[in-house]
Formats: C-alpha cells, sequence, structure tokens
C-alpha cells in the first residue's frame, strides 16, 4: 500500500557573508535564505485558486497550470509559477481507479510510466493500475541471459550511479501524461500532422479529437517527467517524503566493494528526492523544463541573491554542513560530484568507474544553484525570484502539508520559443536564436550529479533541436526528447 505520510517543513537561515550577510541557524536543514527581495511574489489569494475547492488544505488537490492559455505576454515568474503549481498537480493526493488504491497525479489514471528501452531499443507506455510501482520495472530482454526486469539506476550521459550517505542506491523513474501518450501515437500513426509539441487550443483539439478515450487534465498539454528515488528506510525520518512501493532491481555487493552483482527484484518502500517536469506550453514547443528537489537533498555552493534590502548577497558554501542526505559533512568542493561507480550496460552490474578503486556514496554539492553561474552576481535577481516564489508558497501551503519539503530549483527555457540548436537558416525559412532564460545552468542533483560546473549547460545542452528542423527537431532520436523516438504507440 501506498504512504502518505505527512512532515513538517524546516525552515531556517542560511549563513551568508560577502557584500551583505545574514544569521545562521546551525542544527536545521534549508536551502532557502529568509530574507530574499520578492521578486516573484505569489498572494494568498492567488495561491487559493491553484487548489480544486478554491481553499488551501493539507494534502489539498490542485488544478494543473492552463498551459493552453499560458500568456503569450509573460514574465519569468509566470514560467517559474507554471512550475510550481505543475509540481504541486503533479504530487496531489489521487486514487486510482481501478482498485481505490492511494496514489499520487503523477502515478495516477492520467499518467503512463516508460518501460527501460528492451532489446530491441523500443520502450513502452506501462498503465497505472496497481499500487506496486512499474516504473523501474524493464521488458523482457529475449537476446542475453539478463533477467527479464531490470530497473533503471544509471544516470544519463554515461550510465553513473548515485549512491546516498547512508547506502541507498538513487532509482529513477519515466513518466507521461496521457495527452503525450495521445499525441505521440496519432503522430507517429500519421493521424496527427503535427511537427512540435503541441502549443495551442488547435493542437489540443487535434489530440482529443484522435484521441478514443477522454483525458484528464487536457489542458496541462504534453507533460514528460523523470523521477529520483531512494529507499525510505535508509532514512532517520521518512515521514516528510513522497513515498511509493515499487519493484526495483536487486544487487548484491562483493566483499571488496568493486562490483554489486544483479540477483534479480525486490520489492521496496521509495522516497522521493527529485522530479524533471518538462511540459509545453503556449508559444514554446522547446517546452519548459523545470527541476525539484527534497531540501534535504545536499548543500548550496556559494551564489548570489537580492536581498529585501535591494542588495546583492552572497550565500558561500559551508563545507561543515550536516544532516543532508547526499553531501558528506566537510567535504571539499573540488571532492564533491564524484562518480565511483556505473552501471555496465551488458551485465547490467554496478562496476567501478576508474580512477575509483572501491564503489561508495557520492558527496554530491548543487554547484550551481538556482540554475545560475554560482560565481557571479548577475544573475542575483533571478535567483531572488526562484527563492522568494518558494519562500511564499512553503510558508502558505496548510501545516503539515508534506509537499512544503520541497522547492524548485529553478526552469528554463528560450526567450522565442524556438528550439536551441535549430538551424539559423534553412532554406527559404529563417530561425531566430534561441538565448536561454531562467536558469541556463540547470541541473539536478539527483539526476545530473556529474554533469554540474561552469562547462555544462541546462537541460538544452543535451535536449535541443541536434541542428535539425521540425519534425527531427523535437522527435528524432536523442533531440528535443530523448524518449519520444523510441516509445512505441499505444495499442489500447
Amino acid at each position: 500500500m501506498r504512504k502518505h505520510i505527512l512532515g513538517q517543513v524546516i525552515l531556517s537561515v542560511l549563513v551568508t557573508s560577502g557584500i551583505s550577510a545574514t544569521a545562521h541557524a546551525a542544527d536545521t536543514l534549508t536551502i532557502l535564505p529568509s530574507d530574499a527581495a520578492p521578486n516573484c511574489p505569489i498572494t494568498k489569494s492567488e495561491f487559493e485558486k491553484w487548489f480544486m475547492n478554491g481553499t488551501i488544505v493539507k494534502d489539498g488537490a490542485v488544478w494543473p497550470a492552463n498551459s493552453v492559455n499560458f500568456p503569450l505576454d509573460n514574465t519569468n515568474c509566470d514560467f517559474f509559477k507554471w512550475s510550481s503549481q505543475m509540481f504541486l498537480w503533479l504530487t496531489s493526493p489521487q486514487k486510482l481507479q481501478t482498485n481505490n488504491a492511494a496514489s499520487y497525479v503523477f502515478d495516477g489514471d492520467g499518467f503512463y510510466d516508460i518501460s527501460p528501452e528492451d532489446a530491441s531499443g523500443s520502450r513502452q507506455f506501462i498503465k497505472n493500475t496497481t499500487a506496486i510501482d512499474n516504473f523501474l520495472v524493464r521488458v523482457n530482454k529475449t537476446d542475453d541471459d539478463l533477467p527479464e526486469t531490470i530497473g533503471e539506476t544509471g544516470q544519463a550521459g554515461g550510465g553513473g550511479i548515485l549512491i546516498s550517505q547512508t547506502g541507498s542506491l538513487v532509482y529513477y523513474g519515466i513518466h507521461t501524461n496521457d495527452v503525450y501518450a495521445q499525441f505521440l501515437t496519432g503522430q507517429k500513426t500519421g493521424k496527427i500532422a503535427q511537427d512540435q509539441f503541441p502549443t495551442d487550443p488547435t493542437d489540443l483539439e487535434e489530440i482529443l479529437s484522435f484521441s478514443p478515450t477522454p483525458l484528464k487534465d487536457s489542458m496541462a498539454l504534453t507533460i514528460e517527467l523523470k523521477t529520483s528515488w531512494i529507499d525510505a528506510s535508509t532514512l532517520t525520518d521518512a515521514s516528510g517524503y513522497v513515498q511509493v512501493d515499487a519493484v526495483v532491481p536487486k544487487y548484491t555487493p562483493n566483499s571488496t566493494k568493486t562490483q554489486w552483482t544483479l540477483s534479480g527484484t525486490e520489492q521496496k518502500t521509495l522516497a522521493l528526492t527529485g522530479m524533471h517536469v518538462v511540459g509545453s506550453v503556449q508559444g514554446h514547443p522547446e517546452m519548459v523544463w523545470a527541476t525539484f528537489e527534497h531540501q534535504n537533498n545536499t548543500p548550496n555552493d556559494t551564489y548570489y541573491y537580492e536581498n529585501n534590502k535591494q542588495k546583492i548577497t552572497a550565500v558561500p558554501f559551508d563545507p561543515t554542513a550536516s544532516g543532508f542526505t547526499f553531501y558528506k559533512p566537510n567535504t571539499p568542493t573540488g571532492q564533491t560530484n564524484i562518480e565511483t561507480a556505473h552501471v555496465d550496460g551488458k551485465t547490467g552490474n554496478i562496476v567501478l568507474t576508474s580512477p575509483a578503486t572501491t564503489i561508495e556514496p557520492t558527496s554530491a554539492l548543487r554547484l550551481n544553484p538556482w540554475g545560475n553561474d554560482g560565481n557571479s552576481t548577475s544573475p542575483a535577481s533571478v535567483n531572488s525570484q526562484i527563492i522568494s516564489l518558494n519562500s511564499d508558497i512553503l510558508n502558505l501551503l496548510a501545516a503539515g502539508d508534506i509537499r512544503a519539503n520541497y522547492v524548485q530549483i529553478g526552469a528554463v527555457w528560450t526567450q522565442n520559443g524556438v528550439l536551441p540548436n535549430t538551424p539559423v537558416t534553412k532554406g527559404s525559412k529563417k530561425y531566430k536564436d534561441a538565448p536561454e532564460i531562467g536558469s541556463p545552468r540547470l541541473a539536478n542533483t539527483t539526476m545530473e550529479t556529474y554533469f554540474q560546473g561552469s562547462g555544462n549547460g541546462s537541460c538544452f545542452l543535451c535536449h535541443n533541436a541536434g541542428g535539425n528542423l521540425p519534425p527531427d527537431a523535437s522527435f528524432g532520436e536523442d533531440e528535443l526528447s530523448h524518449i519520444y523516438f523510441n516509445i512505441d504507440p499505444l495499442t489500447e
């Protein structure tokens, strides 16, 4: 049975210094300064409208953001608010229609789990029908000796694995909503002519006309998610986490800590540590890419923000920070985010990553807090937009709402809705450049642990047009959506 155990958010003050400073509360965990300038405020009356019954209640159901009517004359705050509302909607409690089992929206009837690739490289939509999660289960591989169910445990870009400080492997799930599933099915079978992700009422109407069944929350347009999880039993207190029961890969470590051998599967209760929220909105077929983390994941590296006295304020990295799930206290910056192991694509075993000599927990650090260069004062105002919105939402949520333990790290989109790495000119067609707006160095410390730092961009570093024009720009293999090309259309 899925667990919906509630926890209290811990709000305190980060130690800061430099141009301006705030106080330090040594014994609590938070990644939010308490005095950020209200650069992206949300009022109680506005927040109440996000809730389906018009009242802020603990664990109350939230509406999805209206992506179809997303403002064309927009500001940064429109994108950040869209992201936060989507996360609160996705993690709203819901019951499965099949058996009335407790669930969440992202794991409920309006969403599909996406299988890892099978032997032919294909993925399938898996309908949510039971209380035991199947998002970590791989379909049968018929061409080798691997077990029939192997979960996704490696990160993108090399299969590096992440282990918490208490020894839990991080597991990953991929999910899409029913609008995405019907759109893909119609587009791949030639019955929907769109050559980019849907963005307006006309696009949505074509999907609704194609779908054989009514679609839940279609105003959200296409939604693609990636989630990260750890074994809830390894946490000192798991009550502050969204939790699900799931079948995951079972590994047996050897005595020398040099290999974890895959040996079937096992059932665990998992705790949510991170979520990528990706969705199309009016005017933005490149989609909005946002990410959320549990505030106890990792500390922040140094960054700047604007405080409520309009002063640029430095928040330096505190190496003595303790109590974080993925950070070992007193780890120098240069020794964080070091990969010690990865998943062997041939055997499914977890093996050493050179030059590591043992498989150990990674001490993770958020190198670009709020998705911006932490060494520069330039993003201070944007950082304050994200921080202040987080603070307002966490303060407005009802006491005990488990969602108050999660914060938006940032969101990124393009200024004009053109996919990054689209040819500027192609024959008679001309395309504008696509500068990235919001959080141009966005990463989630549980999903892109080893792809952070000054040399890395945002999600669009890997998710882009690949130099192609539509439809390949959006739907080609490993272009904008890395899963779209491989997913088989629905057959139901």
